[in-house]
């Protein structure tokens, strides 16, 4: 593991900033609705939270995930292998939160979608680790993407369940972009 440069720090900060900001967007104009934010303010404060709480508890979860188990399986697996089995179990393990705290209103369809968003974002987090050499990064950009993209929004009309498949749609491009992106890196990073 060596100190994340700064390229990959900044990257995991701006990328879920544009994304909840675009998210943001996208339901003000067609809906009127508040995602993030209803005054400029408080902006601030979710980038302190970002920042800090949330980035440190991301930290102490990556610390295991992309950390421990990412090291280990790879020492006998190839990337993707671990990634994918990686994504799966990380998915899953949040299924609490899906079932007890999101108000779906149609949970049959929404708590899979849920735990696909998740291991798409784990798909993306792996890879982030895998080319950075680094679970900084993965810590800041997990802890941001809680902050400024996973949540459940500020004065929402519409259902979550709606919001789940719009995050979705946005999370499978970033996770496409990153594959794209770092095919040639992964591929030339062996198994140690």
């Amino acid at each position: 593991m060596t100190k994340p440069s700064s390229k990959w720090v900044f990257i995991s900060i701006i990328v879920p900033i544009v994304m909840g900001i675009g998210l943001h967007t996208y339901f003000y104009v067609t809906h009127g609705d508040f995602f993030l934010i209803t005054k400029p303010l408080p902006f601030i404060a979710l980038l302190l939270i970002g920042l800090t709480i949330s980035a440190f508890s991301a930290l102490v979860e990556e610390v295991i995930w992309r950390g421990n188990y990412h090291y280990y399986l790879r020492q006998r697996f190839s990337f993707w292998p671990t990634a994918l089995f990686i994504g799966v179990i990380w998915s899953l393990w949040h299924l609490p939160i899906a079932l007890l705290y999101k108000p779906y209103t149609t949970p049959v369809f929404s708590v899979p979608l849920y735990l696909f968003i998740l291991f798409a974002l784990s798909l993306v987090l792996s890879i982030i680790r895998e080319v950075a050499q680094s679970i900084i990064p993965v810590a800041l950009l997990h802890g941001m993407m809680n902050v400024f993209y996973l949540s459940d929004g500020q004065q929402m009309s519409m259902t979550t369940d709606f919001q789940e498949w719009l995050k979705c749609i946005g999370i499978v491009l970033l996770c496409i972009v990153c594959i794209l992106l770092s095919r040639h890196k992964i591929v030339t990073i062996s198994k140690k």
